[in-house]
């Protein structure tokens, strides 16, 4: 652990300056009957060791007893020492290796709990240097900690086996996940999800996957997805109890479960899985430039595609999207894609109440004027017509736009299916399929219904998967 020099000065300090902050106390309770002997001591002119505060706050870290003592025996000053905590250290942890080093010892049920608040297995600290700071053994420490770094190891490994599963390399997995390829190789064979077969045999179901899955703490995408290695794509469908819908109307009722995130316009699974059933096979690389909740690679996983996301919006820190600025270019991997599934925010969803936690990110294109977000839209698709192979196919999910509810836009053109085509069409794409996807009714909340009723308005249910190729 690397630390900063524990800087200290002494003096004195008045009683009602001292703050005390319970969330750096390292113990769960102070003892009266201590704070008694003490203030008895202090009265027969006994002296004790200053309390140590941090220096420029004034917050205790050491001194608890010593301070309620000095109270209670109505002493207004006391000797102090101002301390810099060392970096790579809370305050909280800081104060629990001052607590170790007198004789009112912490206990060591708040030393586990310590132990467990303060470990952090991606930084991995000396477990024997833990030890000597607190006053415990280096096996004990490792006791306490120990399902912590288990189940830290048992989640590293789960993302090594989903991005070897999505077509990651050893090397590419190493960097992603802060580890060595050799490492990377281990964790990806000794993986639960590597071994679920051997604990559910070939004849399983899904009730029995997911049972599995709690019980070893893995997703159940995962899980599905590890259990259906090596079953057809019809198999797959089936065992996802997704119906294909051979013509092209595509309409689901809802999200699935087993794709995607609470995100923003987040979109049913099954329309990935019917674009992949149809115009990619086992082991293509599908990429998703705004990957947004993570449907898509949810999908490929599940179908047995490889894949590539990317997307600036990092609020659901998955590890198998990486950050990418779109308007920065395409990334390296649309060389190789086989199929590029791209649904981009719609145009005018962005308002004050979709912006933040739970909507788009401050400068999403759907924010842009009519005009400006076409522009965009078809620079990036040329410049994606000239990085992608001959023979990508593109999948290009969009909703119509109608500027009747929209005071700033009123004097403007609505935006259209007919208009995404064109957009397609002049950055270099062949369309050879148009497949309507429409929004599910039963995501239209009674009270918008009667809203748009009273008013004589239409809700926009609207919405068109492209296909084009290379």
């Amino acid at each position: 652990m690397a630390e900063k020099e524990n800087r200290r000065k002494t003096g004195t300090i008045a009683i009602a300056d001292v703050v005390w902050d319970p969330k750096v106390y390292p113990r769960s309770k102070y003892s009266t009957g201590t704070i008694e002997r003490y203030a008895d001591a202090m009265l027969a002119g006994d002296e004790f060791p200053p309390l140590v505060l941090e220096d420029g706050t004034n917050r205790m870290l050491d001194g608890k007893h010593r301070i309620e003592a000095y109270k209670r025996a109505e002493i207004t000053e006391a000797p102090v020492e101002w301390h810099t905590i060392p970096d790579g250290m809370s305050a909280k942890y800081y104060a629990a290796t001052l607590s170790s080093r007198h004789g009112d010892r912490m206990s060591n049920a708040d030393l586990k709990a310590l132990a467990e608040e303060e470990f952090d297995v991606e930084n991995m600290p000396d477990v024997a240097e833990w030890g000597k700071r607190l006053g415990v053994s280096q096996r004990t420490v490792y006791y306490w900690v120990s399902h912590i770094i288990n189940r830290a190891k048992a989640n590293r490994e789960a993302k090594a086996w989903r991005l070897s599963a999505l077509g990651w390399t050893q090397r590419e997995i190493g960097e992603r996940l802060g580890i060595t390829q050799p490492q990377a190789h281990n964790d990806i064979n000794n993986c639960n999800l590597a071994k679920i077969y051997t604990d559910l045999g070939e004849h399983w179901n899904e009730q029995g996957v997911a049972e599995w899955a709690n019980r070893v703490g893995v997703s159940l995408t995962d899980a599905m997805a590890a259990a259906m290695k090596g079953i057809d794509d019809e198999a797959r469908m089936k065992l996802l109890g997704i119906k294909v819908q051979p013509y092209d109307v595509w309409n689901f009722p809802g999200c699935h479960n087993l794709m995607g995130d609470k995100h923003p316009g987040r979109i049913p699974g099954e329309i990935v899985c019917h674009a992949l059933w149809y115009w990619t096979k086992p082991g293509d690389l599908v990429l998703d430039p705004m990957a947004g909740s993570g449907t898509t690679l949810d999908a490929c996983l599940l179908m047995g595609r490889c894949a590539r996301g990317y997307d600036i919006d990092e609020r659901h820190a998955r590890v198998d999207i990486e950050k990418h600025d779109l308007s920065q270019g395409w990334p390296d991997k649309a060389k190789e894609a086989d199929l590029i599934f791209w649904d981009p925010p719609y145009f005018s969803k962005m308002d004050h109440g979709t912006i933040g936690e739970d909507g788009y990110i401050e400068g999403s294109i759907s924010g842009l004027s009519p005009n400006e977000y076409l522009e965009w839209l078809g620079d990036r698709l040329a410049e994606l017509h000239a990085t992608a192979k001959q023979g990508a196919r593109i999948a290009f999910l969009m909703s119509d736009w109608d500027p009747e509810n929209a005071k700033e836009y009123a004097d403007s053109n609505g935006i259209f299916v007919w208009d995404y085509a064109d957009i397609l069409r002049n950055a270099g794409w062949r369309l050879f399929r148009q497949v309507q996807v429409p929004l599910p009714t039963q995501q239209v909340h009674p009270d918008i219904v009667n809203k748009f009723r009273a008013s004589r308005r239409m809700a926009r249910l609207n919405r068109y998967l492209l296909g084009g190729v290379k």
